[in-house]
């Protein structure tokens, strides 16, 4: 018969594995989770679609393709979605790689996502970029980004942006 010692390391080891398991199966389900987020906010057709994405604060923090620099908090954040709705139409995303890591708490997205679609005056436009999400799981349970991060490779000799951004 085991001894009481060794039955009370049995119990603890079995609910160490436990909470193991559960918190790799939360943070299976919050990467998959962010995936889907990651999909349908690229598909947002406007500026009302993609600010539900984000975390409605202050705190949002976006550093986009196109000036200025950096987009802080909701007011600019929107201002500067609508702009890039007016600019293009017919606009189609797809993710060419995308990598999500969690604890089930905070996430990071990073990804290259390839963009067509037309400019306002029937143009096509047709870029690469890398992009990075910081999301970070609400009180009511919902994922909202809290800070996005879009480049484009430059050529350091020209100064140039590399907008096909090929491997």
């Amino acid at each position: 018969m085991p001894s009481r010692s060794r039955q009370i390391v049995g119990v603890v080891a079995a609910a160490l594995a436990a909470m193991c398991c559960a918190r790799q199966a939360l943070a299976a389900d919050a990467k998959a989770q962010i995936t889907e987020l990651e999909h349908k906010c690229a598909a947002s057709t406007t500026s009302d679609e993609l600010m539900d994405c984000y975390d409605n604060s202050d705190e949002v923090v976006v550093y986009d393709l196109g000036t200025p620099r950096e987009f802080d908090g909701t007011k600019a954040l929107r201002s500067d979605f609508q702009t890039f709705f007016d600019s293009y139409k017919n606009v189609k995303f797809d993710f060419v790689s995308l990598h999500v890591v969690t604890d089930g708490k905070m996430g990071l997205a990073n990804s290259i996502q390839h963009m067509t679609g037309t400019d306002k005056s029937g143009k096509p436009v047709d870029m690469t970029w890398r992009l990075t999400d910081v999301w970070r799981k609400q009180q009511d349970g919902k994922w909202k980004m809290i800070h996005t991060h879009a480049s484009f490779p430059t050529d350091l000799t020209t100064g140039k942006a590399d907008l096909q951004s090929k491997p």
